[in-house]
């Protein structure tokens, strides 16, 4: 049996990237917890049945160097008496490894799940994380990549040796028996579309994620009134809002203000935070996803369980979460005018549409199928250890 933690900065992380790791790694006999901060869904770990401690982290701690939830970590993993220590993101990443060293874990995992490194991210948080990474890196025995580049990237900037760094370009995977098109209520469907004003005949383009500038959802605007300057009738529709970790509240509040002035308030939807995202992407006949940086882009692989077409911007692991020309098109980061484009091209040929939609339902079943990706996860785990106790380097 492997005891291990499991590090976030808030629970919608877990939510997001580890329950379903942490379900299949405790059936294997395994022992897990999480320890993450103040957030939305922390209930749903709960409810899962998974122990967790709530750290105190607050504003400030969102920033590097708050010695107090490192403390605090630390106690935790000397009283839990942890075999593993496996961090999510980049700032609870640097404070766990350094609560995991000074209690003499022996091995500290590090999933890069948005590398600071990548070309969207501001220079001073950039410079902040190298800085923060050189110092800290040679306390993890292995770190995972969502992709490639961040893999390269660790490797270029002497972050680890190759031998140090998985990269699982399919670490995202989906539950395709809740993302699927097939179990929506169609009868609810139509009264949510008919509650917020998507006609039927009108194409409705779609939002998901926090509602942060970061992720493009005022470049997103910009691109929407660039395709109805051109005559076209489009439904826009917002799913998500800001989250307890998010530093960023202003964009959202400007976003609403330029909805208001522009003339198609009535056009727009904010649907705020929904737990059942499956249904809530079926209201919507393309998906864009139009972030600055990602670790992954998850959700343009979400759209396309629920046969859905997406337009993502070109962030890490962007190539692999679409297909350019074929379940989707990829465009530049911060072009609202690229952007509206390809929206376009996909708004004036519903058949494109279809096509692309059914496409990309099928790439993520023979690809994005969560069963499969969490069976490796689970054996690059076994495998680690399986070296480990061997001493012989490891290798996936």
């Amino acid at each position: 049996m492997i005891k291990i933690l499991f590090v976030t900065r808030v629970p919608y992380t877990a939510i997001a990237f580890i329950l379903p790791l942490a379900k299949k790694l405790r059936e294997r006999g395994n022992h897990v917890e999480f320890a993450f901060g103040p957030g939305e869904y922390n209930d749903e770990i709960e409810k899962a049945g998974f122990r967790f401690t709530m750290l105190s982290m607050d504003k400030m701690s969102r920033s590097f160097g708050n010695i107090r939830v490192v403390n605090q970590l630390n106690k935790v993993i000397r009283d839990g008496h942890y075999d593993v220590v496996h961090t999510y993101t980049p700032v609870i990443g640097i404070y766990g490894r350094l609560a995991a060293f000074i209690a003499r874990t022996p091995v500290v995992i590090h999933s890069v799940i948005g590398s600071l490194l990548a070309s969207g991210v501001p220079l001073s948080d950039r410079l902040m994380y190298l800085v923060s990474e050189l110092a800290t890196s040679r306390m993890v025995d292995l770190f995972i990549t969502l992709n490639d580049a961040d893999a390269r990237a660790m490797v270029k900037y002497r972050l680890a040796s190759k031998k140090k760094v998985v990269s699982l370009r399919y670490e995202y995977g989906v539950d395709l028996t809740t993302f699927s098109p097939d179990k929506i209520d169609r009868k609810r469907l139509e009264e949510v579309r008919k509650e917020h004003g998507l006609e039927e005949g009108v194409p409705a383009i779609g939002f998901v994620g926090r509602m942060t500038g970061a992720k493009g959802i005022l470049d997103l605007f910009e691109a929407y009134k660039r395709i109805r300057a051109k005559g076209r009738m489009v439904k826009l529709v917002y799913l998500g809002d800001v989250i307890s970790s998010d530093n960023d509240r202003q964009s959202i509040e400007l976003l609403k203000k330029l909805v208001k002035e522009s003339g198609y308030e009535g056009d727009v939807a904010f649907l705020g935070l929904q737990l059942d995202v499956p249904f809530y992407i079926s209201l919507m006949d393309i998906v864009v996803h139009p972030s600055h940086h990602e670790g992954f882009p998850r959700i343009p692989v979400e759209a396309g369980a629920m046969g859905k077409p997406s337009v993502c911007t070109a962030v890490s692991g962007a190539e692999i979460a679409v297909e350019e020309g074929k379940t989707g098109f990829i465009v530049p980061i911060r072009d609202p005018e690229r952007l509206a484009a390809a929206i376009e091209k996909l708004v004036v040929n519903p058949d494109l549409t279809r096509k692309m939609g059914n496409e990309a339902r099928q790439r993520v079943v023979d690809l994005f199928d969560q069963i499969k990706i969490v069976d490796q996860q689970v054996r690059i785990y076994e495998e680690f250890f399986k070296k480990r106790k061997a001493g012989a380097n490891f290798r996936i």
